[in-house]
């Protein structure tokens, strides 16, 4: 198969795949939804279409949409997203919501030929949606039913061919655990409970292989592109511009610890061939950018070194930022000892052990051996975790004697809680199979953390044995961003008031990393971060770390710009750790990044002239379909009429904490009450929303052609 059309960037169609009936049909992606971009765009705009949103989320009405970009497999480099679009089934207000999925499965999906795939309709028994370009079949999956992922990939990769990217759910998918998610053979997670959707409709994963390719109008100009992207632009992982580790070539060291942990020194002792040294890697030179990322070194110091094999990543990416362990002492508990990650799972080992974990062979080695077992547990069962609210839910609860009013002594019984109390990795196993097949409280706990402090009472002092209200509580481990069920993801504690508007915007943590990219660079303050910044938006728009300022109208900008480029990113589809190019490794560009680089991308790659503006305002269109949405559910559902009340306050403990400190005092990250209701009205007002609501107005969404938002925003008396 070779490309299939005469359109550029996109693969110009959308499959269609219907479990009730087991009918199999596609659609013209052109030119319907040229305006939404591709991947989250499309999704939104399909769900906004066919899925009322009063619908059951775990219903067969229910529809989940994957989708890519006209970027995607395009050659240009960290494109390897998917975008996986439906309704939340465990956040406030149930509403549109996002899963995000890397590895190899997107480059598939798109030489396959489609731009994105709807699974509709609920299947009577289990299967898997094979996909081999053209030649789409509904398979039966009941020998993969029961299996968590690792095996049931490698079953499926055996049963298609090696060739094909598989993907399936684990036993917390198939038994509906809200905090569920879809794995690849590759270990790359798509979360937000997309395996409680596909297990709803008995969907045990899919196959894909992909033969085409994707049309490109300037192929010369996108090499040209991305090899000016490499040598001048990128860094290391979150596109971190200064290395850690001291180089010749380099002027400065970081300031900070940041993700560029590649140099003199660093290596790779499990390398096939023996160790490797990362060496140097200037800026400038194209081939050493994989160097850089050693993120195990990031996450867990020298210790990781010892236990490095390489350094993985997802298609057409330079910079590799999973990690791939071979960790021997797990060997000691029958656990295996293969493990790769990047996030959350590796990092956060130690939080499921409330009574104290152990060094098992080097001193200070237990984070990065229990992140090991909890990585590969938590894949195993197919568990997500709310970016950490799941570990901080039991051992908030567990610490508070709460956990163990909510089960019977015969459940309390029943769990090896001596494992966790003597540190034994066997706890992950343990914790994740309780999650995941629904166990007693560990069930209650695995719906997420709006319905479990609902449930219990956590969300209200008076009314739980501890006193406590879970989403204000300043105690250090609480991440809690809204009142809506979902932490925070880089928020005022890295990017002041800027970083706490966008995150407050979505059903689930923000994923946005536009700011926290440069505040955590390394590179240094005022010679670098600042001059930058401000010439692209403005005196004040940045602050240094912990020495916040009041609002600013650049400020406001810069939220509003990484807000739409978040929408852009998970529509093109491209990875938002590593764009946008706001800083660069270059002495000579003054370190300078290139915000106008994703607008050349598609320029080159659609044949059509694109700016930094024209995107923008796509993207917005996007942000307002998305504001509308959460909109229509938070009134059809809870009947609120006004999200800045019911969908964007900012829990207390943000201007609570660190009482030795006033806000905006040198040392603190504390946020001010009154500053940021002043924010939150700027930022409505940059997006054209009403002030007092934080809904769109009519004229807004009117210039975006989102004319029938309008019309059901007015229907329901929202405008």
């Amino acid at each position: 198969m070779s490309v299939k059309n005469g359109i550029n960037g996109w693969a110009g169609s959308i499959l269609r795949v219907n479990l009730t009936t087991g009918a199999i049909t596609t659609e013209d992606t052109l030119p319907k939804y040229k305006p939404y971009i591709g991947g989250m765009g499309i999704g939104y705009k399909i769900i906004w279409d066919e899925v009322p949103l009063t619908t059951d989320p775990l219903g067969p009405d229910a529809k989940a949409v994957f989708g890519v970009g006209p970027l995607t497999a395009s050659g240009v480099p960290c494109s390897g997203r998917m975008n996986i679009s439906m309704l939340s089934c465990w956040s406030k207000g149930y509403s549109i919501i996002d899963a995000h999925m890397g590895g190899h499965i997107a480059h598939a999906f798109k030489y396959a030929g489609y731009d994105a795939m709807i699974v509709e309709g609920q299947s009577d028994k289990p299967v898997y949606i094979k996909i081999e370009d053209e030649k789409v079949t509904i398979e039966d999956a009941s020998h993969l039913w029961g299996k968590g992922t690792f095996e049931a990939n490698a079953l499926l990769c055996k049963e298609c061919g090696e060739e094909f990217d598989v993907a399936t759910i684990g036993l917390a998918g198939e038994n509906l655990v809200p905090m569920s998610t879809l794995i690849t053979s590759f270990g790359n997670s798509g979360g937000a409970g997309i395996g409680a959707l596909l297990g709803s409709k008995k969907v045990k994963g899919f196959a894909v292989r992909g033969t085409g390719a994707v049309k490109i109008a300037r192929p010369l100009e996108v090499k040209l592109l991305s090899n000016y992207m490499i040598k001048d632009l990128v860094g290391g992982n979150n596109n971190h511009n200064v290395p850690s580790v001291p180089q010749s070539w380099s002027e400065y060291t970081a300031t900070t610890k940041n993700r560029w942990q590649g140099g003199p020194g660093v290596t790779w002792d499990k390398a096939p061939n023996g160790p490797i040294d990362t060496g140097e890697q200037p800026s400038g030179i194209i081939n050493v950018a994989a160097m850089r990322c050693n993120k195990g070194v990031f996450d867990f110091g020298e210790v990781a070194e010892k236990y490095t094999v390489k350094q993985g990543g997802c298609s057409a990416c330079p910079v590799r930022c999973y990690t791939e362990y071979d960790m021997d002492p797990l060997a000691d508990y029958d656990l295996p000892t293969h493990v790769s990650n990047t996030c959350m799972p590796i990092i956060s080992g130690k939080s499921i052990y409330p009574e104290g974990t152990h060094d098992f062979v080097d001193e200070g080695d237990a984070g990065i051996i229990l992140g090991g077992a909890m990585s590969r547990a938590q894949d195993e069962y197919g568990v997500w975790c709310n970016y950490g609210n799941l570990y901080s839910d039991f051992s908030r609860t567990y610490k508070d004697g709460i956990l163990k009013e909510h089960m019977t002594e015969e459940e309390w019984n029943a769990v090896n809680w001596q494992y966790m109390k003597d540190g034994d990795p066997r706890w992950c196993e343990e914790f994740f199979r309780l999650i995941a097949e629904n166990f007693s409280a560990f069930g209650e706990i695995g719906k997420g953390s709006y319905y479990l402090y609902a449930a219990w009472g956590l969300d209200d002092a008076t009314k739980n044995s501890a006193g406590k209200n879970y989403y204000d509580e300043v105690n250090g481990s609480n991440t809690n961003v809204t009142y809506n069920g979902y932490p925070k993801h880089h928020s005022s504690e890295d990017a002041w008031q800027s970083g706490l508007l966008f995150n407050s915007m979505y059903n689930r943590d923000c994923m946005i990393h536009h700011l926290t990219n440069f505040c955590r660079s390394g590179s240094p303050y005022e010679e670098v971060i600042k001059p930058v910044l401000e010439g692209f938006f403005g005196e004040g728009c940045v602050d240094a770390p912990k020495a916040y300022t009041p609002i600013n109208e650049n400020k406001v900008k810069l939220a509003k710009w990484a807000f739409n480029g978040k929408q852009w990113h998970d529509s093109a589809t491209l990875c938002n750790w590593m764009y946008p190019m706001t800083l660069s490794t270059s002495k000579k560009r003054g370190y300078a990044g290139d915000l106008d680089l994703d607008a050349k991308y598609m320029s080159a790659v659609v044949g059509e002239e694109y700016t930094r503006e024209s995107l923008e305002f796509e993207s917005e269109r996007i942000s307002n379909l998305l504001r509308v949405m959460t909109a229509v559910s938070f009134k059809e559902r809870l009947g609120s009429t006004n999200l800045r009340k019911d969908h964007d306050a900012i829990p207390a403990w943000v201007f609570d904490k660190e009482p030795e400190f006033k806000a905006f005092e040198q040392g603190t990250v504390k946020m001010d009450r009154d500053d940021m209701e002043k924010a939150q009205t700027m930022f409505y007002e940059a997006m054209g929303w009403n002030p007092e609501t934080g809904i769109p107005t009519r004229e807004t969404l009117e210039k975006f052609g989102l004319n029938d938002c309008a019309d059901k925003l007015e229907e329901l008396g929202l405008i």
